[in-house]
């Protein structure tokens, strides 16, 4: 009867029926029937109730007059009708990671309506998942042109530019595009063009129309807050800060400890590699004198560097971290990109913040997808000698983000911990996921299972850990449902994701101090 009062209109018996879903209706019926004609009444109706919506939806007649309609009219109601039944787009706290980046049309629809929805303009017609992508960012062309985005790309930083030059198609002397091809193309390339990868800056340029110009991309281990730098082709842009108190003496110290461990990691890309490179206490490339491995003597220098600039770090947070929409992270070495967010973990503070406070949204990809969880152990990219050399000890890492629970070595070793922590829940992540690593992953699944039930009580149906091992959607089920009741969690859940896949991660505050100790609620969904 609320719904009947909410309609503010006398309503016939098809009506009726349609509102309470006390009987289906035929087609001849629900065509003979004014008020959901041409008189608009079927708006205020599927304003309140969704089982309307879909029982025209199935019937395949959303506006069901036999009489003749304008094509635009009606393309407009079934538009309407779609986004009533569409599930409400979250502008809280969100992120999403992904293996290969956005790949379908949705993820990239998704991802535009979250962000015209944050900015207050998305229209209720706008909602659907099957929105069409050309159709939406030629509507909200001004404002996505208006969006800023900070892409940290330090998973490619030790790389010869060479190739990152080559997965971008660029001139690696010039810079200058090498292909007309763009991102999104129909031949199925990631990049632009055959042998190319996914850069979120091309993506973001080619598919939204983001102006290049509203686009920073930065690798936080040249510490873009502190030094001038002229950027690098395929890998930085141009930095000037301008910090009037720098001591040279400071930049000088700096720049020779990162080099030590471009030094450690060309040694251990050999064939055969030179294990022992970059090592606490070793003779090898990339050896301080320190005696500590390269990436503690980094993140030692790196660390004083953070406090005694720490106004320079702020001011460079409040415009590029705060101050963006979007934060993406780039694919690549994921070693090393852990390691530059061990030696900066005064920065990966300030983005969890943002993210947590809804300042800003982040995307990330690939290695840059599981630096954000728990745990990035299930990796081939971590090699005899890599962990020695480039993990740093986890004394460096922030006590505001990783308690006691996490830094125990129990479950998850200190040296595998992501050292972005957005995501709160005991993830572990594996992109580019395949068959060959079911076994493993239903393994780590049954542990992470055993523990929870242990600890807490509550039975986990069996059939949801043994399909965990076959794809994202399991996974994210299972570890919406442990992260959401686990009191101390130490076995992380195992989320596989293959190549084409995307998981949006919507954040709700709980407080300072939440269920089960927690600060956050996190769910899980797969975007198709």
């Amino acid at each position: 009867s609320r719904c009947l009062a909410l309609c503010r209109a006398p309503l016939c018996n098809i009506c009726v029926a349609l509102l309470l879903g006390s009987r289906e209706c035929n087609i001849t019926e629900v065509a003979s029937c004014g008020h959901l004609q041409r008189d608009n009444k079927w708006r205020s109706i599927v304003r309140h109730r969704k089982s309307a919506v879909l029982f025209l939806i199935a019937m395949g007649n959303c506006c069901p007059s036999t009489e003749a309609q304008d094509t635009a009219e009606h393309e407009e109601q079934v538009s309407f009708l779609k986004a009533a039944a569409a599930p409400k787009i979250h502008t809280g706290p969100v992120l999403w990671l992904t293996s290969t980046a956005f790949v379908t049309d949705s993820q990239w629809v998704r991802f535009i309506q979250v962000l015209m929805a944050r900015k207050g303009v998305l229209e209720e017609v706008d909602c659907a998942p099957d929105a069409k992508l050309e159709h939406l960012v030629e509507k909200y062309k001004p404002h996505i042109k208006k969006l800023k985005a900070t892409y940290i790309n330090d998973a490619g930083y030790h790389r010869p530019q060479k190739m990152m030059a080559g997965g971008r198609m660029e001139c690696p002397e010039t810079g200058k595009d090498l292909s007309t091809v763009k991102v999104g193309n129909k031949e199925g390339f990631k990049g632009r063009g055959e042998g190319s990868w996914f850069f979120w800056d091309q993506g973001l340029v080619d598919v939204l129309g983001i102006p290049r110009e509203n686009i920073y991309m930065l690798q936080i281990l040249e510490k873009p807050w502190l030094f001038n730098t002229p950027g690098r082709i395929a890998n930085s842009d141009k930095s000037e800060p301008n910090v009037a108190d720098l001591d040279p003496e400071d930049e000088k110290a700096y720049f020779a400890a990162l080099k030590l461990t471009q030094d450690a990691y060309d040694a251990l890309k050999e064939d055969p590699p030179q294990v022992g490179a970059g090592m606490a206490g070793g003779k090898l490339p990339g050896c301080p004198e320190s005696g500590l491995s390269c990436a503690n003597n980094l993140a030692e220098i790196s660390t004083k560097l953070n406090t005694k600039y720490e106004a320079s770090l702020n001011k460079w947070c409040d415009e590029f971290i705060d101050g963006a929409d979007i934060v993406c992270g780039q694919g690549g070495e994921v070693v090393m990109l852990n390691m530059a967010w061990q030696c900066n973990q005064a920065l990966s503070d300030r983005l969890v913040a943002a993210v947590r406070e809804n300042k800003c949204v982040y995307a990330g990809l690939s290695a840059s997808t599981m630096v954000c969880a728990k745990s990035m152990e299930m990796t081939s990219e971590i090699q005899p000698g890599w962990i020695e050399a480039f993990s740093c000890d986890k004394k460096y890492l922030s006590r505001k983000n990783f308690d006691a629970n996490d830094l125990d070595d129990d479950g998850i070793k200190g040296c595998h911990l992501g050292a972005l922590p957005l995501i709160e829940a005991p993830m572990a992540m594996r992109p580019h996921y395949s068959e060959a690593w079911e076994d493993e992953v239903l393994k780590k699944n049954l542990i992470a299972e055993k523990e929870f039930e242990s600890e807490n009580g509550i039975e986990v149906p069996d059939e949801l850990v043994l399909s965990s091992k076959e794809g994202c959607e399991q996974g994210c089920k299972l570890l919406t449902m442990i992260s959401d009741k686990a009191k101390d969690q130490d076995n992380p859940v195992f989320v596989p994701i293959r190549n084409g896949k995307c998981i949006e991660v919507n954040i709700f505050p709980r407080g300072e101090l939440g269920t089960n100790g927690r600060t956050v609620k996190e769910t899980f969904n797969c975007i198709p």
